[in-house]
């Protein structure tokens, strides 16, 4: 018997102070519906200030998943294999057929639920993933996709820990049958011209790199090893950036961005971890920079 979406568990918080939470299924989550008085109320006010005190105060669900004992990406025990994503009306505001903006969000088979934001000044949407357990990847094409239909979604919605205020809605879209969705957003290999240099060590390094980009080996499997050839790699300085990112893109969970940045902080306080350390680990890997490979 198939599962239905909102018997699915997730975290529920009594406001966000409440940092231990409690597991109830999503519907009951949705469905709550003692704060009616206070999200009218909330609605009126006319700053984010006032409408803020408020919304602390209310229930809270993580609707990604289920943490313990407190919520942190760290502690996730299991994903819901679902996300939420925010549509707030001040950053859409080239929008005009926002009242129209539910049913058109409707016609997505991979939507199982929408309802009015808390403020009442957006929508919030529930789809079911294909690959929870690549989450942000998942995310990043729904914002590329979303993007494409002309519509910002909150970019904190990447957020596995993500929070989602309790609202109400008197008419939410429900879809028990949303079908999950299977976008999944892949960070563009480096490009690295393979010209040798004649420097003995950058050109052993650089025929590891090619022979590691050639068959789509990752030693970077782990944070550890991650790491650790990073520190190895900017002990090169600047020039072993680009094999840094050779290196981190084999890993599906790859980001240009976040490679970088944690190439530029290698840079300044790295161990001192030599370039022996990364033919080490190479070799560990059966890939060596000689010509009998």
């Amino acid at each position: 018997m198939k599962k239905d979406i909102f018997d699915t568990e997730v975290s529920i918080y009594n406001g966000v102070r409440d940092v231990y939470g409690t597991t109830h299924p999503l519907r009951e989550f949705l469905s709550d519906t003692g704060h009616i008085q206070e999200i009218e109320y909330l609605r009126t006010l006319q700053t984010k200030e006032e409408r803020n005190a408020i919304k602390k105060r209310l229930p809270q669900a993580c609707i990604s998943g289920i943490f313990q004992p407190t919520r942190k990406a760290d502690n996730l025990v299991k994903h819901s294999g679902l996300i939420c994503l925010d549509v707030d009306r001040k950053d859409n505001q080239d929008i005009d057929n926002w009242t129209d903006l539910k049913q058109e969000f409707a016609k997505l088979p991979q939507v199982a639920y929408i309802s009015l934001s808390v403020s009442g000044n957006g929508y919030f949407l529930i789809l079911p993933l294909r690959y929870p357990e690549f989450h942000k990847q998942q995310f990043e094409q729904l914002k590329r996709d979303f993007s494409k239909m002309g519509i910002t979604i909150d970019p904190a919605c990447g957020d596995v820990t993500r929070m989602r205020c309790l609202s109400y809605d008197p008419h939410p879209y429900i879809n028990p049958d949303a079908v999950p969705y299977e976008g999944y957003y892949m960070e563009p290999k480096p490009f690295i011209n393979y010209q040798y240099s004649g420097d003995g060590v950058l050109d052993k390094v650089a025929k590891c790199c090619e022979r590691i980009e050639a068959n789509g080996i990752d030693i970077t499997g782990d944070y550890q090893s991650w790491f650790t050839v990073g520190c190895a790699l900017a002990s090169l300085g600047e020039q072993g950036r680009q094999f840094f990112h050779v290196c981190s893109s084999q890993n599906n969970k790859y980001n240009r961005a976040e490679t970088d940045k944690k190439f530029t902080n290698l840079l300044r306080t790295g161990k001192r971890i030599g370039i022996g350390s990364f033919f080490e680990i190479c070799k560990d890997y059966g890939i060596t920079f000689k010509s009998n490979y």
